[in-house]
């Protein structure tokens, strides 16, 4: 980079002796900048020390005593001023891009990549809590205790490597958050940070994904000889509070209210309905007003759902496994 510098000035200098004057280019102003946004301040200082010898050097200075010096004197510290502070400005604005960027990713580790644009534009108030309709998925793993107590340490974190990763993708590839994992157990949002219509049946459309992807990963392990994995998904529609929560150490973007705990209940009546994934009655009335179809599953009611005052309408696809709707 210092070569390409020095190759660059140079050229600019004799460029600068054919036609005789001492004159500022935008093509010294590129090379100081380039070499300081590419290199670094002191590659930048560098390059700027260098382009403005090559400037004096191709226009020698007149006679102390000839009335051109002191235009000469101002005009060659002017030039030299703006090479500096073009070096610095480009040193400066990289800073604060790589910055702005380690910031970013920082926040990222805590907060949604959405949310994380979205500080960007709109600062902090983009965090503030603030109530909103949103979809909510649950998604639980079955005996996942007894499994815990059979699996060598190493064997369970890849496990539960693989399980997170096959899961989130498909949980972003439907628009959603996920809000938390809890050892084996998921909470996913639907229009937590930009609400839509689509929000309840992206969640639903999702349920059905994280089914068939277990039931796809099962034949998998199958072949491996390894146990197969049981999940129950509940999906609920309705208002939560949406915000961020926690200090400059560590931030968390989560949902709370009695729509995460419905949803949370809804999921655990899976194991007594035999299903894998069960949906409210709010959320599939969302979901069928946006155009969704949900022919041939199967309603019912539930009255008596601990911590739940009042009946649950519930729907569950007809058959355990089955992941089509329209």
């Amino acid at each position: 980079m210092l070569l390409l510098a020095f190759v660059l000035s140079a050229g600019v200098g004799y460029a600068d002796i054919a036609t005789g004057d001492l004159r500022l280019t935008a093509l010294y102003l590129v090379v100081i900048f380039g070499a300081s946004w590419l290199a670094g301040r002191s590659i930048g200082l560098l390059a700027a020390l260098t382009a403005f010898a090559w400037m004096i050097g191709a226009n020698p200075p007149p006679d102390f005593i000839s009335p051109r010096f002191t235009y000469y004197g101002v005009e060659g510290i002017g030039t030299a001023a703006v090479f500096l502070a073009c070096a610095l400005l480009a040193d400066r604005l990289r800073y604060s891009l790589d910055r702005e960027r380690l910031q970013n990713l920082n926040l990222s580790r805590y907060l949604p990549s959405e949310l994380v644009d979205r500080l960007a534009r709109e600062g902090l108030r983009a965090a503030r809590g603030r109530r909103a309709n949103a979809a909510i998925l649950f998604m639980d793993m079955r005996d996942f205790t007894a499994s815990v107590q059979t699996m060598e340490p190493d064997a369970l974190l890849r496990f539960l490597q693989d399980y997170r990763t096959r899961i989130s993708r498909i949980v972003e590839a439907e628009g959603g958050l996920i809000d938390k994992f809890i050892g084996d157990g998921m909470l996913a949002v639907f229009g937590a940070v930009n609400s839509s219509p689509d929000d309840a049946a992206a969640a639903i459309r999702c349920g059905l994904r994280l089914i068939a992807g277990i039931d796809a990963w099962n034949v998998e392990r199958a072949r491996q000889g390894e146990p197969a994995v049981r999940v129950g998904v509940g999906v609920h529609y309705g208002e939560v509070v949406i915000g961020a929560i926690g200090d400059e150490q560590r931030l968390e973007y989560s949902i709370v209210g009695h729509a995460v705990n419905v949803c949370s209940r809804i999921e655990r009546l899976t194991k007594k309905y035999h299903s894998p994934l069960l949906v409210s009655q709010e959320a599939l009335g969302e979901a069928a007003r946006g155009g969704m179809s949900f022919d041939g599953w199967r309603q019912f009611v539930d009255e008596d759902v601990q911590g739940i005052s009042g009946e649950l309408q519930l729907a569950a696809p007809r058959d355990a496994h089955d992941t089509h709707v329209a």
